[in-house]
C-alpha cells in the first residue's frame, strides 16, 4: 500500500520535471501514474475488510489455540482463542513509523515486533539490531515489561540449501528452536529434541492458524507466532 503511494510520487515528480524541462507532457503516462494511488485505495479497502473478519473471528470445531490471520497491512489486535474461549490477541507493531513505511517497501519480516497477550500476561517480541549488516535478525523477549529472554534466526548457507527456516530462542533460560521447511505451513517448535508444539493452518487455503502446544505452556506459543509472522506471511 505505502509501496504504491511512494511509487505515485515519484513518477509524478519525474513528469513534473521532464515538463518543466524538456516540455514533454504525454497525457497517457500521466494518467497511468494515478493508478498507483488507486491500487494504495483498493489495497487499503480490501485490507479493512479483511480485518473486519479478522476481529470478528471465531472458531468453529477447533479445540487447540488459534487465531485468524488474513493481512498484513493494518496493525490491528488479532483474538487469540484456545478453543471457544477468547484468552487474548496478537498484534504486530513497529517502534518507529519509519520503520512501517520502510517494512512495507522492503518485505514484511523487516523489524518485526509483537505484542502477544495470553490470559493476564502480555509478552513483547521486540526486534533490535546486534550490528549493522548482520543477516541474523534479533529479539528481545519481555513479559510484562519484564526481561525473559531473546531470540535470534538461523539464516546460514545449509539452511537455505535445505529450504530449512529456523529461529532459536531462550525464554526463562529455557532453549527452543522453531522450524520449518519453506513449502509447508506447518512450524515445529522442539526443546531438547522433543516437539512441544506445532503451528499450521486449519487447512490448505485457510487463514486460520491452529497452534498445539503442550499443556499448561502457554510461553510455547509465542516462538511458533513469531516464525509464522517473519517467515510464513510474506
Amino acid at each position: 500500500m505505502i509501496e504504491s503511494i511512494l511509487l505515485f510520487v515519484l513518477l509524478l515528480l519525474t513528469a513534473l520535471a521532464r515538463y518543466l524541462v524538456y516540455g514533454a507532457f504525454e497525457p497517457v503516462m500521466f494518467s497511468m501514474i494515478f493508478l498507483f494511488p488507486v491500487a494504495a485505495l483498493v489495497i487499503f479497502l480490501i485490507s479493512k475488510k479483511l480485518a473486519d473478519k479478522e476481529r470478528a473471528y471465531k472458531p468453529k470445531d477447533i479445540e487447540a489455540w488459534s487465531f485468524y490471520n488474513a493481512q498484513k497491512s493494518l496493525m490491528i489486535r488479532k483474538p487469540l482463542f484456545k478453543g471457544n474461549e477468547r484468552r487474548g490477541y496478537v498484534k504486530r507493531y513497529f517502534p518507529q513509523k519509519w520503520q512501517y513505511a520502510l517494512g512495507d517497501i522492503l518485505g514484511y519480516n523487516w523489524y518485526l515486533s509483537l505484542r502477544i497477550q495470553i490470559d493476564q500476561d502480555l509478552y513483547d517480541v521486540r526486534w533490535y539490531r546486534e550490528k549493522w549488516f548482520d543477516q541474523q535478525d534479533h529479539w528481545w523477549i519481555y513479559k510484562n515489561g519484564t526481561p525473559i529472554g531473546f531470540a535470534q534466526t538461523m539464516i546460514n548457507l545449509k539452511n537455505t540449501a535445505k529450504f530449512k527456516e529456523a529461529i532459536t530462542y531462550v525464554i526463562d533460560d529455557q532453549t527452543y528452536l522453531s522450524s520449518a521447511t519453506s513449502i509447508s505451513s506447518i512450524i515445529s517448535l522442539s526443546q531438547d529434541d522433543d516437539e512441544v508444539g506445532t503451528l499450521k493452518r486449519n487447512h490448505m487455503l485457510s487463514n486460520v492458524q491452529v497452534l498445539d502446544v503442550v499443556e499448561n505452556r502457554p510461553e510455547c506459543l509465542v516462538p511458533l507466532i513469531v516464525h509464522s509472522y517473519y517467515y510464513k506471511n510474506k
